[in-house]
């Protein structure tokens, strides 16, 4: 006999396995703090390069400029300069990314928990119908 309770929440869980499922499940596995730590660390990684690709263009398009003023300048305030822009750079990403991977992380665990409340009422569906067809057999 067919329950069309169980076929219901059963295909909402296939559903949800093939879908957001794959990506949520995964991100479950780690705990809150390690699953923002370890994007964060790919995001300051990412933003490095990125900051070392721009100011290497930076470089390229004022070559001219620099070519002709480098005995002048003061190295070390420049170098000062590009490593506070740098600091000031990573610390709103780093600001980002924590604020972003902790409410992606929050998201997840929400639809985690209804992906798992359904798997126990699939649980207690199945454990009503053995207990049905058992006193069926005895009877």
């Amino acid at each position: 006999m067919l329950n069309e309770d169980k076929i219901r929440v059963m295909s909402r869980c296939a559903m949800y396995e093939k879908g957001q499922g794959k990506e949520d499940l995964a991100i479950n596995r780690y705990y809150q703090g390690d699953y923002v730590r370890l994007n964060m660390l790919k995001t300051l990684i990412g933003v490095t390069v990125g900051f070392v690709i721009c100011f290497g263009l930076y470089l390229v398009l004022r070559a001219e400029y620099y070519m002709e003023n480098i005995v002048g300048m003061d190295l070390m305030a420049f170098g000062r300069t590009v490593l506070i822009c740098y600091v000031v750079v990573m610390i709103i990403f780093a600001a980002i990314s924590i604020i972003f991977y902790g409410w992606k992380y929050a998201d997840t665990q929400k639809r985690v928990r209804w992906y798992y409340k359904d798997l126990k009422a699939i649980e207690e569906i199945e454990k009503a119908q053995d207990k049905m067809n058992l006193t069926e057999d005895i009877a």
